[in-house]
């Protein structure tokens, strides 16, 4: 939609995954139905609440609400989830826009899980991080630092 604004000749300013709405940046990285099913997924994989009521201001600013009893350790990684989430479907839309490849929900989820595990584990001070016990159950990590 910026580009259109601004001039650009697009193909179209529809959102690319769904053609349902007009691309802009909360269509595109949050509402989007393809998009919203992955932010259940990795919500649901977390034991958090859902994250529908929120904005990407909310999503990309503070941690949300749900982690008040979180600790200060627990607070940065629940928002590096949300933002490797948004820096992974934006490189999958991406990837569907200029290289035509299809979008999948599951590996949009398996590629958030894989990149935080590498970036907990690079923070973890020494502490082991389970590769098994973090796909089952990620939130146990939050209070562990």
């Amino acid at each position: 939609m910026e580009l259109d604004k601004r001039g650009l000749d697009l193909h179209g300013v529809r959102c690319p995954l769904c053609d349902d709405d007009l691309e802009t940046v909360d269509h595109s990285l949050i509402f989007c139905k393809h998009v919203i099913d992955v932010w259940d997924r990795v919500y649901k994989w977390w034991n958090m609440d859902s994250f529908f009521n929120y904005s990407i201001i909310e999503i990309c600013g503070t941690p949300v609400s749900n982690t008040n009893s979180m600790s200060k350790f627990g607070k940065k990684i629940w928002q590096e989830v949300n933002w490797i989430g948004l820096y992974l479907i934006w490189k999958k839309q991406n990837a569907k826009v200029f290289r035509n490849k299809c979008w999948n929900t599951p590996v949009a989820l398996n590629e958030i899980q894989a990149k935080m595990f590498e970036w907990i584990s690079a923070r973890a001070k020494g502490k082991s991080i389970d590769w098994l016990t973090w796909l089952s159950n990620p939130s146990i990590y939050l209070s562990l630092f």
